[in-house]
């Protein structure tokens, strides 16, 4: 009897999942992909400046439960009141790990390293990262889900003359399926910063559309407050999966 209700959940479980899958891939949190992302973002500084960023992300899932990723800025342009700096940003690597569970929350690990590739001070970091991340995700219906996600970021080796950090922060993100491959996706995001005990608030809200099987793009808008407020910042992402 039991084997029999572990089945039935695990049938109502994978009968879910797929839909958004298919509908827009890459907007669940808890997806596994394989895919290539070009994202360029403009971000309005406070100190009436602007960040813009050209960044290719690299996923490769290795199977259903594990995924690996890179990250890198290859372009950013620093431009405030008497600097202006450009060149790559630092480099990301990440690990996921992803289990369904048959109460249909999808729970998940991550770990990451930041190496300070940054090519000019300004636009990196210059200090190591070992950072961690769980996340739980909710499919309420085939059409709605919700996530969570925790993630500590650390600064460890590095550039002695550089400022050490240490980050905590929280998200929640909802996701809306829309017909023909629409979706929409928010965030609400908080951080606290220990060391200096900063903290600061990000609002986001994502346009998706999946265009084919293999080709996706995405429109944002964002806006940080609190201790390291913008004046808003705008993003374009083209995914393409294999």
């Amino acid at each position: 009897m039991q084997k029999h209700a572990l089945a039935t959940s695990l049938l109502a479980l994978s009968a879910v999942t797929p839909v958004f899958a298919q509908e827009a891939r890459g907007v669940n949190p808890a997806d596994i992909d394989s895919r290539i992302d070009l994202i360029v973002k403009r971000v309005n500084l406070d100190q009436d400046g602007t960040t813009d960023v050209v960044t290719v992300k690299f996923d490769y899932k290795l199977n259903s439960n594990w995924g690996v990723n890179f990250e890198l800025p290859a372009y950013t342009k620093l431009s405030v009141p008497g600097l202006s700096a450009s060149g790559n940003g630092d480099l990301f690597a990440r690990a996921r790990y992803i289990q369904p569970t048959t109460s249909g929350w999808i729970y998940g690990a991550s770990f990451e390293v930041v190496a300070p590739a940054a090519s000019k001070d300004e636009i990196g970091t210059g200090r190591w990262q070992g950072n961690v991340g769980a996340l739980a995700v909710k499919p309420w219906t085939r059409a709605f889900l919700t996530a969570f996600v925790v993630k500590q970021t650390t600064s460890l080796g590095g550039d002695a003359d550089r400022a050490k950090f240490s980050n905590t922060e929280i998200r929640f993100v909802p996701v809306m399926m829309l017909p023909d491959g629409w979706a929409l996706s928010g965030e609400v995001r908080q951080t606290w910063e220990h060391r200096s005990d900063a903290s600061w608030q990000r609002v986001e809200g994502t346009l998706n559309k999946q265009f084919s099987a293999q080709w996706a793009g995405s429109l944002g808008y964002s806006r940080d407050f609190g201790d390291r407020k913008d004046r808003g910042a705008f993003s374009a992402a083209v995914k393409y999966f294999f």
